[in-house]
């Protein structure tokens, strides 16, 4: 499952995100300075084996962090030197073959060799999508970023929820979230990115939404199921409405104002810009569990 994801990928709650690197341990600019920042012992593991003359283009490094894995994929030799679309595909071949066996089940790409690479994106993208569109495993791509407003009468009511909910993660308190909302607005919605209105209720029976189109009664198993689709992530509107056919839409516009998450714009191969949502990473609660494996120097090459 491959799905472009409009957002930074040092926010990404993905288990690894791929780091583009160089093979003469210099991560000076750009993604790789950011992950230096965020993790130094792993910098000076890379400058260890970048002296040592253990890497290369088609040649990948794994760094099993305590929050994150890294993925060190690099793309260019020197840093000084442009990437080469042939050391790209080579990186890509060998995580193809290779993933599974190092335990990745979820990945996060930014666009490799493009930027301070100098390669052109439009010749990157359909060799990334060659290669990661057919694995099982969900796949994300960052291109580019995209900053979601909300609705401006919606904005006082997340404003609120941001003031006075404490979200301990549970879905009782996700629950508890859902029902502020739908008071705080008076039940008065819109769908995000085009502004059409909907209504909402909530009471024991569970959320009912009504549309142009139809009334959509989400009860506590449905909302179970997107609870627990953050836990692991990105939730979309095929998620969100897994239940009740085309419905996903209006559900994930509502979510969107709780202060747990956030709505993020994605895209998948051959398709159009969709809304999603996922955990805000700047706000507790829906924390992504780390997976512990000790860590070592070159774990994959």
């Amino acid at each position: 499952m491959l799905i472009y994801r409009r957002t930074s990928l040092l926010e990404s709650p993905s288990q690894t995100l791929v780091n583009t690197v160089n093979c003469v341990g210099v991560m000076g600019k750009g993604l790789a300075q950011a992950f230096k920042t965020r993790e130094p012992k792993m910098f000076e593991a890379y400058k260890r084996i970048c002296d040592q003359q253990m890497l290369e283009p088609g040649k990948l490094w794994l760094w099993r962090g305590s929050d994150s894995w890294v993925l060190n994929f690099p793309t260019k030799v020197h840093w000084r030197n442009p990437s080469r679309i042939e050391w790209v595909e080579q990186g890509l071949a060998k995580f193809v073959s290779a993933y599974a066996e190092q335990g990745i089940t979820e990945i996060a790409f930014p666009q490799l060799g493009c930027g301070n690479g100098g390669l052109d994106w439009n010749d990157v993208k359909p060799l990334m999508e060659q290669y990661l569109a057919p694995l099982p495993i969900p796949v994300f791509i960052h291109d580019f970023t995209v900053d979601v407003g909300l609705p401006e009468h919606l904005e006082t009511v997340a404003a609120t929820l941001k003031r006075e909910t404490a979200d301990d993660g549970s879905f009782d308190g996700f629950r508890s979230s859902i029902r502020r909302a739908v008071d705080l607005s008076c039940g008065h919605l819109s769908m995000l990115g085009s502004n059409r209105e909907f209504q909402a209720r909530m009471d024991d029976s569970g959320l009912l939404i009504e549309t142009d189109e139809a009334v959509l009664l989400f009860e506590d198993d449905d909302l179970r199921g997107i609870w627990h689709g953050l836990q692991s992530g990105l939730v979309t509107k095929r998620e969100a409405g897994w239940s009740i056919r085309g419905t996903g839409e209006s559900l994930v516009s509502l979510l969107s104002v709780l202060p747990s998450v956030r709505p993020v714009v994605i895209e998948r191969p051959g398709g159009s810009p969709e809304y999603a949502i996922e955990p805000n990473p700047h706000r507790q609660g829906f924390a992504i569990a780390s997976q512990s494996k000790s860590q070592h120097e070159l774990a994959w090459h």
